[in-house]
């Protein structure tokens, strides 16, 4: 006797295809979840990277705010001025090497900060420098070769004064500060910046071990990216020759908040607070506070304690 041997049925076979359909697509599903994750995961780590190289320049910026060379004495005097007027990136009396800016903030070198985020703006002299061997009252002889060429911003100190000022000409072993471009005046003496005006500085010497280097003026603040004006970038306006230059740092920051320690109380305060007190020299460290924007997330929702970062950062100066 024969047997019968019988194939899939229509149906049978029209099931089978439909869960094989389903079984697939459930892991075609699993598989595009899992790249979206993994670009979410290595954006914010990209991100993250990036963050944490923008917040030790900030941090680097914040602990020399206030450095004016040789013993760092508090006296600096300043010839930089347009037509009269002291530019906001070279006045350091007004605040000693530090100031912050409540919101809303002023534009900073043609950029206006979100509104609700605060700015800083740090000064202090760094890099390579030149101990000054010998100065007429124009010309101020070096050890060697500047470090600095003409229309730099330059301070030069020793342990009674710091002078600000820019080089007019660049020797072999020298530098001058004519009264021109910048310069306002001719003498580097101090003045009181109460009362200051051009014209009213006296001539000074530079005792020994007198030093020249670069004068360094740099703003942290928020403002809309070159990339896209609907999201926030966080930005560092910096000194390039006689000029501030913008730089866009770091993309995708919603908010920047800083606080204030004073020393004089023990207590964190807001820049209005202490502008209004006079108080900045007397600020010993700052805590910063940035939120990232949820837009640079791939869409993943990042809970706030992992947007915002803190840290703080204790001057030097």
């Amino acid at each position: 006797m024969k047997s019968i041997v019988r194939g899939f049925s229509l149906v049978e076979l029209m099931i089978a295809m439909v869960l094989g359909l389903l079984v697939l697509g459930g892991a075609i599903g699993v598989f595009i979840a899992n790249q979206t994750t993994s670009r979410a995961n290595a954006a914010i780590s990209d991100m993250q990277s990036i963050a944490r190289l923008s917040f030790q320049l900030m941090s680097q910026d914040i602990r020399n705010a206030g450095f004016s060379g040789c013993s760092n004495n508090e006296r600096v005097s300043n010839i930089i001025a347009i037509l009269g007027v002291r530019p906001a990136w070279a006045d350091w009396n007004a605040a000693g090497g530090m100031q912050g800016f409540a919101s809303p903030v002023a534009q900073i070198n043609g950029l206006s900060p979100r509104v609700g985020t605060e700015a800083i703006r740090l000064m202090f002299g760094s890099g390579a420098s030149n101990t000054i061997s010998n100065y007429n009252g124009a010309v101020i002889s070096l050890n060697g070769n500047p470090v600095l060429a003409a229309g730099e911003i330059a301070i030069a100190c020793d342990e009674s004064l710091s002078s600000i000022f820019q080089v007019s000409e660049a020797g072999a072993t020298s530098v001058t500060h004519n009264v021109s471009g910048l310069n306002s005046e001719a003498n580097l003496g101090f003045v009181d910046p109460a009362v200051w005006v051009p014209g009213l500085a006296e001539a000074r010497n530079f005792t020994n071990n007198g030093v020249l280097m670069r004068f360094e003026s740099i703003a942290w603040f928020v403002a809309p990216s070159r990339s896209d004006d609907n999201v926030m970038s966080l930005y560092r306006a910096s000194l390039v020759g006689n000029t501030q230059i913008n730089e866009e740092v770091l993309f995708g920051v919603a908010n920047l908040q800083f606080s204030y320690l004073n020393r004089n109380n023990g207590l964190f305060q807001q820049a209005a607070t202490v502008t209004a007190a006079g108080q900045w020299e007397s600020i010993i460290a700052v805590n910063v506070t940035v939120t990232l924007d949820n837009a640079v997330f791939q869409g993943q929702n990042v809970p706030d304690n992992v947007r915002t970062i803190n840290f703080l950062v204790t001057l030097r100066n």
